[in-house]
């Protein structure tokens, strides 16, 4: 998986490029300033920082699947697994910032809201859950194996808008980020693997197997990693992670 707006150190972070015309009333003569004055409209993005938990999920086998099967299949079966992620996403107070074709992003924490860890971590079950019938069809129509890998980890991004006039986007940059992606890599199919930042931040709520200290693709870091293989007993009935 690939991820474009993926930004090394915050400290670098940079305000785009300026035209000269409000893209909300057409003024023009704006360059250089942060509102318009004719109609108060912002000019430079705003960015903050902010504790997330990102989660990253990726299609295993993309590239053998897009060999095997048509591309109208294809569309199909990522369309499916898509519209899992969302649902389960969304229904756990997350969202998805972006799709990026053989995979999703997502952030918790990016809207008010409590235990961001713990909701991004029952999304990532809920979804590997959810996908099973993706998984079994799969086998059964193609004879292929289906498999989503996911990464999670927790810690201060920046959030905001990043591009110029003409294209933007809203994405969370930083090192959290470049980590959860960096799982993926360590990851097996069928894993969900994480931090033990997010271990520490989900309150002991989760049946954890530590996999051991990696070092991520690119990166001179070594990171503990976690699997996580359920929810306990006692917190499966708690409703206070499903958004109101």
């Amino acid at each position: 998986m690939a991820i474009s707006s993926v930004a090394g150190p915050t400290e670098n972070l940079k305000a785009p490029a300026l035209g000269l015309r409000c893209p909300e009333c057409a003024t023009e003569r704006l360059a250089g300033r942060n509102y318009c004055g004719a109609c108060g409209n912002m000019l430079r993005p705003r960015c903050e920082r902010r504790q997330v938990t990102v989660l990253f999920v990726d299609v295993s086998g993309f590239t053998a699947m897009s060999e095997r099967l048509d591309s109208e299949q294809v569309s199909e079966i990522m369309q499916r697994t898509f519209d899992v992620v969302l649902d389960a996403v969304h229904e756990h107070g997350g969202t998805v910032n972006q799709f990026l074709g053989d995979g999703v992003m997502a952030l918790f924490g990016d809207t008010p809201g409590e235990h961001h860890a713990c909701r991004a971590l029952r999304t990532a079950l809920a979804v590997q859950e959810r996908l099973e019938t993706v998984r079994y069809q799969m086998r059964w129509s193609y004879g292929l194996a289906f498999r989503v890998r996911m990464g999670i980890n927790t810690g201060p991004v920046v959030i905001g808008t990043i591009g110029a006039a003409l294209r933007t986007d809203y994405t969370a940059m930083g090192h959290t980020v470049a980590t959860a992606l960096g799982l993926l890599q360590v990851a097996e199919p069928g894993q969900i693997v994480l931090t033990d930042h997010t271990r520490a931040a989900a309150a002991d709520r989760y049946d954890l197997v530590e996999v051991g200290a990696m070092p991520l693709t690119d990166s001179l870091e070594t990171v503990v990693v976690y699997e996580v293989t359920g929810e306990r007993t006692e917190y499966a009935d708690d409703a206070s992670l499903v958004a109101a």
